[in-house]
């Protein structure tokens, strides 16, 4: 196991490399939003109070947030740390994606009859 720990580590560094000099790289941005939906909800759509609906918000208002996050211009408990995982491209692709989507909130009822 302790010799392909370096294979693993060299393979993951290579894909790496590899996604950021493809320009043409595909996103799949409803894939990435499923990161957002612990706390935002599924699709964007508010869960819970304390956090902020995605879905339907302005691309350009999700885009500049994000990037503000990203840069430490906006504080933030963790939002700062999920920003840097995305690249400009990627936080466009989900901006467009959220924008897409109804700004509708979660029925409790709903959550309640889904356990």
């Amino acid at each position: 196991m302790k010799r392909l720990a370096p294979l693993f580590a060299a393979s993951l560094l290579t894909f790496g490399v590899q996604a950021q000099a493809n320009e043409d790289l595909r996103f799949d941005p409803e894939a990435m939003a499923w990161l957002c939906a612990p706390c935002h909800g599924t699709q964007g759509r508010e869960l819970y109070e304390s956090m902020p609906a995605l879905a339907g918000l302005d691309p350009e208002f999700f885009t500049q947030t994000m990037l503000d996050y990203r840069e430490g211009r906006r504080a933030t408990t963790i939002m700062d740390r999920v920003a840097r995982g995305f690249s400009d491209a990627e936080i466009k692709a989900m901006a467009l994606w959220f924008a897409e989507q109804p700004a509708e909130q979660w029925n409790p009822e709903e959550l309640n009859h889904a356990q």
